[in-house]
């Protein structure tokens, strides 16, 4: 790892999952910086396909990678704008789908360092005599994939776009490899549609701990929901109801600006989806003032 990067590395890494875990995602994420061989191997492929980085032009970008690997399809664009609040976006790249075209979607975002990491790149570069490190630029990649696109990816990028000439007499081929990813996107909108119906199943049985769990699909921590609770939702179905008809995003976004965080729990959960979207009234009588008086500020 390049001196200096290792400091950067861990402090984007770590403001990242501090900002997911207070929503209680389900994700992997993998942070990489490139290695000096790897650099110079990346400048020498740009200057091969015609396109060289230049130090008053196009730079590397990527020198640092973040991947974010979310269980679900739908987490994507939450997790998306949760970041966006707290990174400074400068271009991206997201595909749009085709509807007749078996074609990989890209969500591969740029990010700008903060003033404290561009210092950091500064005293790299005064640091080394190596003309290469005047080639990185001020920012870092982060990519977002679903946990089972992410295999596809890998194979993709070491077996097809290191190495393009392999497959340009063998458009056959080639459109069958696109056509694994389409149907792995399939099941990414097919393991969205069975967790909802569960949802819909527990809802109709009563069994509440089973309805918050498979409708949000969160990391929830051990703690069973409180018999007081229970009792509420027993005795008046609709917030059940209420629950299942939520919209999971953009609930999630709004405890993601909360400025408390709070363990990822049934109980605690449950007491925010009414502060912020049912109002119950005994439910409210049950919920903790912290968890009123939070959310009344924003």
């Amino acid at each position: 790892m390049i001196a200096g990067f290792q400091i950067i590395e861990k402090q984007i890494h770590q403001k990242i999952v501090n900002e997911l875990n207070k929503v209680g995602l389900l994700y992997r994420i993998f942070v990489r910086t490139k290695n000096e061989k790897s650099i110079t191997e990346k400048i020498q492929r740009k200057i091969n396909e015609g396109r060289p980085y230049d130090e008053n032009g196009k730079k590397i970008q990527d020198v640092l990678g973040v991947r974010i690997v979310t269980y679900f399809k739908d987490d994507i664009n939450v997790v998306k704008e949760i970041l966006s609040k707290k990174f400074k976006f400068i271009d991206e790249e997201i595909d749009e789908l085709e509807l007749t075209v078996f074609k990989p979607k890209r969500t591969n975002i740029i990010c700008q360092f903060d003033e404290n990491h561009i210092q950091i790149l500064k005293d790299i570069n005064l640091a080394t005599e190596k003309s290469n490190f005047k080639l990185i630029d001020n920012t870092f990649e982060l990519q977002l994939r679903t946990i089972l696109s992410e295999g596809w990816h890998e194979i993709d990028h070491s077996l097809r776009y290191k190495c393009k000439n392999d497959w340009d007499e063998h458009k056959e081929s080639e459109r069958l490899l696109n056509g694994i990813y389409a149907s792995l996107e399939t099941n990414d909108i097919a393991l969205k549609n069975l967790f909802n119906e569960l949802s819909y199943r527990h809802f109709k049985s009563k069994n509440w701990e089973a309805l918050l769990r498979n409708k949000f699909r969160l990391q929830f921590q051990l703690s069973n929901l409180k018999s007081e609770l229970i009792e509420i939702l027993n005795n008046d179905t609709s917030i059940g109801k209420h629950i299942l008809r939520m919209d999971r995003t953009t609930f999630l976004l709004k405890i993601s600006e909360l400025d408390l965080s709070l363990p990822v729990n049934f109980n605690n959960l449950l007491y925010l989806v009414n502060v912020i979207e049912i109002k119950n009234q005994k439910l409210l009588e049950e919920t903790p003032e912290l968890i009123k008086t939070t959310h009344n500020k924003e």
